[in-house]
């Protein structure tokens, strides 16, 4: 239990929450602007323009989910699977983490660490996306929920925001050039979580014989093959097989289902364009302020910005993360598996774009990278089964018909927290042998990180020289 009521904080912060990215983000930027002294006409004209990306990276999201949806609801029923557990996608889970009590403080507490680490130059980023502080507080109400202490849940959510800061500032030399973000960092938990993996595997994959010499990224496809290797026919040819996989030869559905993705390669670069346009004075702006600071002078500062609307930005995460959308559901016939993933498949490719850009945009080594991220996220979904649904119970969240827990591939993509997680319970539970499993993967994951430390680095010079 918390030691005070927070009904009121909860109210403010759904209300704020529930404008939703589009309306949040420019009221956010414009007092940002205004608190760094910009001028007030720079400040509202970029706000807006952020706004009316966002617009648009919507509409084009909400467009093609709505085709790709029932193609992969009928990939699914053509398999005949049916299991005790729901994929309920990440709008609800992050619904039922904001309805948790515990949730609304972590949005002041979690800006109050990012100020300190800034002051004390333990960061370099000033994370601007509110919004996505839900992933903090997802790691605070898991925790809460499996070992029955809010406290710990707020010590994990902490702990969580420090790490993903730090990761977000490493991955900056590859972050920038690879998805055009100048100015930028992504502190997002369950896309950067996964950069120490993703870079290690690389790492790894390199070594495999001739792998490193194949010129399977975007660029180098559309050299060689024209307008028919151009990203917006990367997507059509991933709908054509995505097409056929669920409809068969419905010609119609197939055709329908290539043009859609064909759009969504081509349509999310531009509107990610649009929003760097709106973004960047306002970056710019606040970088300025900084390097005049006598505490700040000198220092780069970056934008925290939501990983998101960029990894759907990004030609090769889009096509290899729609690609691998048959394997997570072929993965639900796993020995262990009892999630029918589904909401969040057509998320996929946000979830290993880090996958996609520790290889350069290699489409060979980054499937290899994302198939083995895949199967650790199948994993950690249903290891979050359990106290996502408690906490969905707890709030009165009212199961699907004939499911029995929920989970989302959303959730199972927060590797960090779950290591944190199992951590916390086993050590609480006196659990030795699961603090053992725990304490191991975090010795893992932070020897990937260690391990693999050079590679954004090296990754950005290659990127620089193609």
């Amino acid at each position: 239990m918390l030691p005070f009521q927070v009904e009121w904080l909860t109210q403010l912060i759904q209300t704020i929450l529930g404008f939703g990215p589009a309306l949040m983000m420019p009221i956010i930027l414009f007092l940002l602007s205004i608190i760094f002294r910009q001028p007030i006409g720079k400040s509202l004209r970029s706000a807006v323009t952020v706004g009316v990306a966002f617009v648009g990276i919507f509409a084009v999201l909400g467009a093609v989910f709505g085709v790709l949806g029932p193609a992969v609801q009928q990939m699914v029923n053509r398999t005949g699977i049916e299991l005790a557990g729901l994929d309920i996608g990440w709008p609800l889970t992050s619904a039922i983490t904001w309805a948790s009590k515990i949730a609304p403080l972590i949005i002041p507490i979690g800006f109050i660490v990012n100020i300190i680490m800034l002051i004390f130059n333990f960061t370099k980023t000033f994370d601007a996306d509110l919004w996505n502080y839900w992933h903090w507080a997802f790691t605070a109400v898991m925790v809460q929920f499996a070992t029955g202490s809010a406290i710990l849940g707020i010590i994990a959510a902490i702990i969580t925001e420090i790490v993903i800061l730090l990761l977000a500032d490493w991955v900056v030399p590859t972050s920038q050039p690879f998805f055009n973000i100048p100015g930028t960092s992504l502190p997002h938990t369950e896309t950067t979580n996964w950069a120490p993996v993703t870079f290690a595997l690389d790492k790894i994959i390199r070594k495999i014989p001739g792998i490193q010499d194949i010129k399977a990224d975007p660029e180098s496809i559309r050299e060689r093959l024209g307008f028919f290797g151009e990203p917006m026919m990367l997507g059509v040819y991933v709908g054509l097989f995505l097409g056929f996989l669920a409809y068969g030869l419905q010609l119609s559905k197939v055709y329908e289902l290539a043009i859609y993705t064909g759009a969504l390669l081509l349509l999310e670069g531009r509107m990610i364009g649009i929003l760097m346009e709106g973004l960047m004075p306002i970056a710019d702006g606040i970088s300025e302020f900084f390097s005049k600071s006598e505490r700040f002078k000198g220092r780069e500062i970056y934008i925290g910005i939501d990983a998101g609307p960029v990894g759907l930005a990004s030609p090769s995460a889009v096509a290899a993360g729609l690609i691998l959308i048959p394997v997570y559901v072929a993965m639900t016939f796993l020995p262990g598996n009892r999630i029918l993933p589904l909401a969040d498949l057509a998320i996929i490719p946000v979830l290993i774009m880090w996958s996609l850009a520790s290889s350069g945009g290699n489409l060979v080594k980054g499937l290899i990278n994302g198939f083995i991220v895949s199967l650790l996220v199948m994993a950690f979904t249903n290891s979050f089964a359990g106290p996502l649904t408690d906490a969905a119970k707890a709030i009165n969240y009212e199961l699907p018909p004939g499911a029995q827990v929920v989970s989302s591939l959303d959730a199972g993509a927060h590797i960090f927290p779950w290591i944190i997680m199992t951590i916390f319970i086993n050590a609480v539970k006196f659990n030795i042998k699961g603090l053992l499993i725990g304490i191991i993967a975090a010795v893992l994951y932070f020897g990937c990180w260690w391990w693999a430390k050079d590679m954004p680095k090296v990754v950005a010079k290659e990127l620089e020289e193609s």
